[in-house]
């Protein structure tokens, strides 16, 4: 995967033939924590090499995650430093790789009038894994059940709660659509729902869908 456009028209193609398939994407903050360096994320969101420990070890087994199914995406030139990018390409295991910001930046255009179409057509079960401010809001794309979650859902002790939810909801469906707008979160259950049951389709779609949860909060 090269080209910036023509990589989202293949998540279209997939989405569209109903493959299955999962897509995990990895920029500045998860590279943080990918790396055991301390952060406090502009969504507020903190990391610490010594109080999380568990979360960052589950973090870089989803960033090695290795299946033909599963994609990774990872920072791009104008997000990080050239080395920063090297450093993720050698260490990813898989051979699909992509760009961290493949839905949005020139491409949010496509992925609203395209993608998100796709999502509201979906026949079969759609989770929604997303800020909690978004429970009870009118969303582009009707969702099965919308899991509302806080900005430390992705730590302990929240983490295995939700790795065990997830875990049940993807072993209870086949052909069903799972959505991480959840930060770190997404990334790990992109990987461990995917393990459960590969015949699901899981996307972290990231901030993408902002603007219906929080309003407005990218500069895209």
């Amino acid at each position: 995967m090269k080209d910036f456009r023509q990589d989202l028209i293949d998540i279209y193609e997939r989405l569209k033939q109903k493959k299955p398939f999962s897509f995990s994407k990895y920029a500045d903050g998860e590279y943080k924590i990918l790396k055991n360096e301390a952060i406090t994320n502009c969504d507020n969101w903190t990391f610490s090499p010594e109080e999380h420990t568990r979360e960052h070890s589950l973090l870089l087994e989803s960033f090695k995650y290795d299946h033909e199914d599963y994609i990774v995406g990872v920072s791009c030139p104008c997000c990080q430093p050239m080395e920063h990018i090297q450093w993720m390409r050698k260490t990813a295991k898989t051979k699909n790789l992509t760009w961290a910001n493949l839905f949005v930046n020139s491409n949010y255009d496509y992925f609203t009038k395209e993608i998100i179409p796709l999502f509201a057509k979906w026949e079969g079960e759609c989770f929604l894994f997303a800020n909690e401010q978004g429970v009870g809001k009118e969303l582009p794309f009707k969702v099965t059940k919308y899991f509302g979650l806080n900005m430390k859902a992705w730590q302990e002790p929240f983490l295995s709660h939700w790795i065990a939810m997830g875990e049940k909801k993807a072993k209870e469906n086949d052909g069903a659509l799972f959505l991480f707008a959840a930060g770190p979160l997404g990334n790990i259950l992109s990987y461990k729902l995917h393990q459960a049951n590969p015949r699901n389709t899981y996307i972290d779609i990231g901030s993408t869908i902002s603007p219906w949860i929080v309003g407005q909060n990218r500069d895209y």
